[in-house]
C-alpha cells in the first residue's frame, strides 16, 4: 500500500509528457519501468508536455483503445521511408520543418519534443521562431519561403497563432505536397473528393481512423456519429468514415438532443473542444467511444467525455479511447509518417 500511494502520487518532471488516463497502480519492478515518465509517448496538444500529475484511476470496465501498442511499428514504418528518401537525396536527410509564433511555454516545449521524435525518424528538422505579435503578412513569409525549400519535406504551423491571424490565410502558403497536418484549403478538397492516394491528412483525423484500425473495429454499415464539425477534425473524420463505408451523422454541442442522436451510434467519435461533454446517458452499451478533446482539469488531463460514466454505459462489449494515451500520441505518429510519407514521394523514391 505505501508503493501503490508513492506511485500514485509521484508527479512527473518538468515537460514531460503523461501516458495513459486509465492504468492500474504499478507494482511490479516491471510495471514501474513501462510507467517511467521519460518512456511516455507525446501526445499532439501542447498541453500534453505541461508537468501535471497522472491520475490514476480503477481498471475500465470497457476496452481501452490505447495508442501505445502500434506507436513502435508507426515509427519504424516512418523511419525505413526516411531512410530510402535520404538515400534518394544523396544522403541528405529530408526537413520537417515548425513555424511558431507563440511565447506560450507549452507549445514551444511541445514543438521541440515534436521535433525531436520527428529526428529519431530521421528527419533533418527547422525551427521557424516569430515574435508572438508576428503579422499574417509574417507568418506568410516564413512560410512561403519553407514551401520554395526544395530541402524540406513538410511543414507545421503551430499554435496558437497571434490574435487577429487567421489560420486559413496563412497556412494556404503551405504547399499542399507539404502539408504534413493537412491544413491547407487544398488538401480539404482532395479529401472531400474522395481522393485518398497522395492526400496528406488532417493528423487528428488520420489519428482517429488508424485506432479504429489497429483494433480492427468493423467500419462498413456501420452507424457512426461524430460530435464536432471542425475543419481540423469533425469534419474530416466524417468524410474518412464515409469513405469507409460507415453511415454517419455529424452533430455538435447546440444540437437538439444530442443524445437522441449519439446513443444511435456503433462508433462515436467526440471532438466538439467542450470537457465532459459525452455523458454516459448519451451512449448506446457496446459502442466504440473514441475522444479526441484535451483539457486541463486541475492537475489532470481529461477530454470531451466523461470517462468514468461513459466507461459504466459502455460495459465490456465497448470501446473506449483513453485520454491522454489514445488520440494525442497517436497524432503525433500519424503526423510524422506523413512527413515521411512525403519526404518519399518528393525525393521520387
Amino acid at each position: 500500500m505505501i508503493l501503490r500511494l508513492r506511485v500514485a502520487l509521484r508527479a512527473p518532471p518538468d515537460g514531460v509528457p503523461l501516458t495513459t488516463l486509465r492504468q492500474i497502480f504499478p507494482t511490479s519492478k516491471r510495471q514501474r519501468r513501462a510507467h517511467d515518465w521519460r518512456n511516455a509517448p507525446l501526445l499532439r496538444s501542447p498541453i500534453s508536455i505541461a508537468p501535471h500529475r497522472h491520475l490514476h484511476e480503477a481498471p475500465l470496465v470497457s476496452r481501452s483503445l490505447a495508442a501505445k501498442p502500434r506507436l513502435a511499428p508507426l515509427a519504424e514504418e516512418a523511419a525505413a521511408l526516411v531512410a530510402r528518401a535520404t538515400v534518394a537525396r544523396d544522403g541528405r536527410a529530408p526537413v520537417l520543418a515548425a513555424v511558431i509564433a507563440t511565447r506560450q511555454p507549452d507549445a514551444q516545449i511541445y514543438t521541440e519534443r515534436l521535433l525531436k521524435q520527428a529526428a529519431a525518424a530521421g528527419l533533418a528538422t527547422k525551427t521557424i521562431t516569430l515574435a508572438s505579435d508576428a503579422t499574417a503578412d509574417d507568418i506568410s513569409r516564413a512560410i512561403t519561403e519553407l514551401a520554395e525549400n526544395l530541402d524540406v519535406a513538410g511543414i507545421i504551423l503551430q499554435s496558437p497563432l497571434p490574435d487577429g491571424v487567421d489560420r486559413a490565410t496563412v497556412a494556404k502558403h503551405i504547399t499542399v505536397h507539404k502539408d504534413v497536418d493537412g491544413l491547407t484549403a487544398e488538401s480539404a478538397a482532395l479529401l472531400d473528393a474522395g481522393t485518398l492516394d497522395g492526400t496528406l491528412l488532417p493528423a487528428t483525423a488520420a489519428a482517429v481512423m488508424e485506432l479504429l484500425r489497429m483494433y480492427e473495429i468493423p467500419l462498413t454499415g456501420r452507424r457512426a456519429v461524430v460530435v464536432g464539425r471542425s475543419a481540423v477534425v469533425g469534419r474530416p473524420v466524417a468524410q474518412l468514415l464515409r469513405l469507409a463505408g460507415a453511415q454517419v451523422e455529424v452533430v455538435h454541442s447546440q444540437t437538439t438532443d444530442m443524445g437522441a442522436v449519439t446513443r444511435t451510434a456503433e462508433i462515436l467519435v467526440v471532438a466538439a473542444g467542450v470537457e465532459g461533454l459525452v455523458r454516459g446517458e448519451h451512449v448506446s452499451r457496446g459502442a466504440v467511444v473514441v475522444d479526441v478533446g484535451i483539457h486541463l482539469r486541475g492537475e489532470s488531463i481529461v477530454g470531451d467525455v466523461d470517462a468514468a460514466s461513459v466507461d459504466a454505459a459502455l460495459g465490456p462489449d465497448g470501446w473506449l479511447s483513453p485520454v491522454p494515451g489514445g488520440v494525442g500520441p497517436m497524432t503525433n505518429a500519424m503526423l510524422i509518417l506523413q512527413a515521411a510519407r512525403a519526404a518519399v514521394r518528393q525525393a521520387g523514391a
